[in-house]
């Protein structure tokens, strides 16, 4: 092999090893910045202090202050935990009802599977965005609101997926095999079934995770979820829109943030991605 050749090889072989610490680390920030921000911002708005609205950087607001006088660094290191919590417990939501739900479209009897599917397709027709709206037109504008209908949204695709899953050929062969053994239910489904699920659920989740992100923080954006007032990274922005050039920093540090948050989950699902590919 030429030199140049073994030195594309080498760039290749090293790629997967970096792309790991790139996605660990624009995940890793904001994560940490969610977890652990709340603890080392101290104190509250209170006892922070309000400044002018809307000032650059500078002795005692290392990020300036926000439209209302805000301290952006106190708000930018709380606003973190309301959106990862918010976004995972919609993902649970999703997987809780999605996950029985195509275990039971998966098995054996037609007109089940036909019920669940096809009501699920009505509920895939609906437009997320719309379905918030109508919500919070409604009045219920409840955080808890917010990640339960967001949840809902992703049963279609989890059901779907695990349909899918205990549909495939491979799959019904060894369910038949264990139902002529004698075993029951619970083992086939809960012990068999859960097993094989595992991986497939794992990184459809991994990616899931940017769609329920994307989905919550435009509707927080939109004003359509957590009230003005919250430090909420999605709320940060919309908030401080208009003082994007005299106050740069209260819009593009919650909006780096949530940018790293979604581009290094989906880094590190790719890279997860591409290890099972190769471990075929």
């Amino acid at each position: 092999m030429t030199p140049l050749g073994q030195a594309g090889a080498a760039s290749r072989g090293d790629g997967p090893r970096r792309r790991p610490w790139i996605a660990l680390t624009l995940l890793g920030v904001p994560v940490l910045a969610a977890l652990l921000g709340p603890w080392t911002a101290g104190g509250t708005a209170v006892a922070r202090g309000r400044g002018l609205p809307s000032q650059p950087p500078g002795a005692g607001h290392p990020l300036g202050t926000d439209v209302l006088g805000r301290d952006v660094l106190w708000l930018v290191l709380h606003g973190g935990a309301s959106v990862v919590a918010s976004t995972l417990g919609a993902l649970l939501v999703g997987l809780a009802v999605g996950v029985p739900l195509g275990l039971l479209a998966g098995g054996p009897r037609r007109a089940v599977d036909e019920t669940v599917m096809r009501g699920l397709d009505l509920l895939l027709a609906l437009p997320g965005l719309l379905v918030l709206m109508t919500l919070a037109a409604t009045g219920h504008r409840d955080w808890y609101w917010l990640v339960l209908v967001a949840g809902v949204l992703q049963v279609p695709a989890v059901t779907r997926l695990v349909r899918g899953a205990v549909l495939a050929p491979a799959t019904r062969t060894v369910v038949e095999a264990l139902r002529m053994q004698g075993r029951g239910w619970a083992y086939i489904h809960l012990g068999h079934l859960t097993r094989e699920l595992a991986a497939p659920l794992a990184t459809d989740t991994g990616g899931r995770f940017s769609v329920v992100l994307y989905l919550l923080a435009s509707a927080n954006f939109l004003g359509l979820g957590l009230p003005a007032s919250s430090p909420d990274w999605a709320v940060l922005i919309e908030r401080n829109s208009d003082a994007l050039f005299t106050q740069p920093a209260a819009v593009l540090v919650p909006a780096g943030l949530l940018t790293a948050l979604c581009v290094g989950g989906n880094l590190l699902v790719d890279h997860v991605l591409a290890n099972r590919g190769k471990g075929r």
